[in-house]
């Protein structure tokens, strides 16, 4: 492990999950049908057109959007919060909601190094990006 670089370690795996990505333009009903495509995730990754990494988008942003929303006193019923839920989600953008600055990784470096930072960050998901942030 001292040598393997994150990308040779990617290269060893037979089988690698699709991620969930999402344009910055995209509403948050698309980033929860991402959430929910294939298999079930809990963060979506936002990217420019280009396809560079532009944030994150976790399940608890969500479910923090829809809370805010709700304890703003926007919704006075509760029985009424999927109806206002589904109106924000068509309104709102990924890129207000996203994580503008996630963890990544680099493919070129020590896959050590990026586990000790992912241990450090306290984080679940990592991208791993290449020298165009892509």
């Amino acid at each position: 492990m001292e040598r393997l670089t994150v990308k040779d370690f990617l290269n060893s795996i037979a089988h690698r999950a699709e991620l969930a990505i999402v344009a910055t333009t995209s509403s948050l009903q698309e980033v929860v049908r991402a959430m929910l495509k294939g298999q079930r995730r809990r963060i979506v990754y936002v990217a420019d057109s280009g396809g560079k990494l532009k944030g994150a988008i976790s399940l608890d942003d969500l479910k923090d959007v829809i809370f805010r929303y709700y304890l703003n006193g926007r919704i006075w019923d509760a029985l009424v919060v999927t109806e206002h839920v589904a109106e924000l989600f068509a309104c709102e953008k990924a890129e207000d909601l996203m994580d503008a600055t996630p963890s990544v990784c680099r493919e070129h470096e020590q896959l050590r190094d990026a586990s000790t930072r992912t241990i450090d960050r306290n984080v679940i998901n990592m991208p791993v990006i290449d020298h165009k942030a892509r």
